[in-house]
């Protein structure tokens, strides 16, 4: 698709996205995750998942470049941009309604693997574009970015919008303290008690996470995930179809529930079809107001914060280990021997659990007392993260 003709509002989210600087890391944390995810999603997710793949640019081996993305994209009617972070919801529809889909290029760490508050490519790659192939839920998307466009928006929901940004991408910062966290924990409460009525915008992103970011779709007994929360998150993707986390029959009624995006969700909602997503967002814009007057009021207020916005798209949450990144080069190239790398992570990265995988599984089929060691250590790493325990022990499963 050609981006030239994207209005010149709209361009000031765009970002390079910088695909050198991309670590060895990096694109290991995407390997492992597709690595753990493709076979999980051919059995638990909707039936474009894997064809949407391929047919939107998703490599396997190597984080995707959005560029070639874009490319494979204009074949279905749809192009991509990167952008940094959480772009505004109301820019984010709108990039919607054009048949763009905008892909944070931040990539997460190894040690939020299994989930990241902080939108990344993971999320809005891998997450997002399969299930674009499917027709009538594309079409979902541009009209539900067309209508949300038109939706009335408060100073409050951009408020509540930049409290949500700060606190992602402080969560993803490893070196941020806990007292940061604190605070723009403490910020985003008083951002949401502000706001004592949920505006048009705020119920239409509450039915945009439900069926979007979180939705399910098919037999309430027997769902399957289309959501782009869920095909992103090794560790939800699981515990979502656990009967724990109650299934709810999709209806306008899920304007209602409210979402924490930090957390993983207690209840999904699950669509018969992908047809009723757009006869429920029919049903809700029959309720909307229209007000011109109101639109023209926000988006000139939206000028007025171009600084602001342009401040946290020059925030990179990636953080480059430059030690480690030279031991996983030496370890490709074997320039280290195995048993002597062990010793380095021992001593100097007794927590550096994703180079260890890589050792078990070049040298798995090895007789040695280190190899079964290895393993050990993989198996029993950080149980108190159960989601990435799980992820390390299936990976390991598929080995």
């Amino acid at each position: 698709m050609n981006l030239n003709n994207i209005p010149k509002h709209l361009k000031q989210y765009i970002v390079d996205q910088e695909y050198e600087r991309y670590t060895i890391i990096d694109h290991r944390v995407w390997q492992f995750i597709m690595n753990i995810s493709i076979p999980f999603f051919k059995k638990h997710a909707h039936s474009s998942y894997y064809d949407g793949l391929n047919k939107t640019g998703i490599t396997f081996d190597k984080i995707p470049s959005i560029e070639l993305m874009n490319e494979k994209m204009s074949i279905i009617g749809w192009g991509a941009v990167p952008v940094r972070g959480f772009i505004p919801p109301w820019a984010f529809m709108e990039f919607q309604a054009l048949g763009i889909l905008p892909i944070a290029c931040d990539m997460r760490s190894r040690q939020h693997l299994t989930y990241t508050p902080a939108p990344d490519i993971v999320h809005e790659s891998a997450g997002h574009s399969p299930i674009i192939i499917n027709e009538e839920y594309s079409n979902y998307l541009k009209l539900y970015g067309k209508i949300a466009s038109k939706a009335v928006f408060s100073k409050e929901d951009e408020n509540i919008y930049f409290a949500i940004r700060k606190l992602s991408d402080i969560k993803e910062d490893k070196n941020a303290s806990k007292k940061d966290i604190i605070i723009a924990e403490e910020e985003l409460v008083e951002a949401k008690k502000s706001q004592t009525t949920p505006s048009e915008a705020t119920l239409l992103s509450r039915l945009h996470w439900w069926t979007v970011e979180y939705g399910l779709i098919g037999k309430i007994n027997n769902p399957k995930i289309y959501g782009a929360g869920l095909l992103s998150s090794v560790g939800e993707s699981q515990n979502c179809l656990s009967p724990n986390v109650k299934k709810i029959p999709l209806t306008i009624d899920c304007i209602n529930f409210n979402y924490d995006i930090t957390e993983q969700q207690p209840q999904l909602f699950v669509a018969e079809n992908f047809s009723s997503l757009t006869d429920i967002l029919l049903e809700f814009e029959k309720t909307m107001s229209f007000k011109n007057n109101d639109s023209k009021k926000f988006q000139n207020h939206l000028k007025e914060d171009v600084i602001k916005i342009t401040e946290l798209n020059d925030i990179s949450i990636n953080s480059i280990d430059k030690e480690i990144c030279e031991l996983y080069n030496m370890f490709f190239n074997k320039e280290i021997e195995a048993e002597n790398l062990i010793k380095k992570l021992d001593v100097d990265f007794p927590n550096e659990w994703l180079l260890r995988f890589e050792l078990y599984q070049n040298n798995h089929h090895l007789n040695y007392d280190w190899v079964e060691n290895l393993k050990n250590y993989l198996i029993n790493y950080n149980k108190d993260n159960l989601d990435l325990n799980n992820a390390i022990n299936r990976a390991l499963k598929l080995i």
